[in-house]
């Protein structure tokens, strides 16, 4: 009986030393949005073992115990190496693509209406999955100029790519005054 609770002791310690998984996912062919953060390193992870981590081109890294917290800030494709070395001094080297998809900007097709005029459906270009207006006027996906005054009115959309990045931008609606004609008599 003691060898045996010794022998689930030393598979517990075991596991919990050389089973530490930093991330589920294979980080080969990854691609991510700008200003994300991940943790890279080995999937299990030999605590006696060192690794060394290096990205071309250059991009800023943290060292966090046996991986790396790396945050993406430049569009781009980078090639990222892991050495491990272990004990005994032999080495692996192992390397993986990821992509940085360019930040996106959206543009709000420009909006021009006579005061009072009929609503208007916002379009544009780069407006991602699902976007996102507002702005005074807008309701939904539409300018509603009902009882605005006349002047350049701010329209701003949030939205994501496929991928789930980030996509912001903005555009305008002008509402035009009334003619104000009077018909004269002579």
């Amino acid at each position: 009986m003691k060898n045996l609770l010794l022998s689930l002791i030393f598979i517990l310690v075991n596991v919990t030393l050389f089973a530490q998984v930093p991330t589920p996912n294979v980080a080969d062919g990854q691609v991510v949005c700008p200003n994300e953060m991940h943790f890279y390193g080995d999937q299990v992870v030999n605590s006696t073992s060192t690794y060394t981590f290096s990205i071309v081109p250059a991009e800023t890294f943290t060292t966090v115990g046996q991986q790396i917290q790396v945050t993406w800030t430049i569009p781009g494709v980078y090639t990222m190496t892991m050495t491990e070395t272990n004990s005994a001094g032999c080495q692996f080297v192992t390397v993986a693509q990821i992509t940085v998809q360019p930040t996106v900007i959206a543009t709000i097709d420009p909006i021009v209406v006579c005061q009072d005029g009929a609503d208007v459906v916002i379009t544009g270009q780069n407006l991602g999955v699902n976007p996102i207006f507002n702005g005074i006027g807008v309701f939904g996906n539409v300018f509603d100029p009902t009882g605005l005054a006349p002047g350049i009115y701010n329209i701003y959309v949030n939205s994501q790519t496929t991928n789930g990045c980030l996509i912001i931008g903005s555009g305008t609606a002008t509402i035009n005054p009334l003619p104000t004609g009077i018909i004269y008599t002579d």
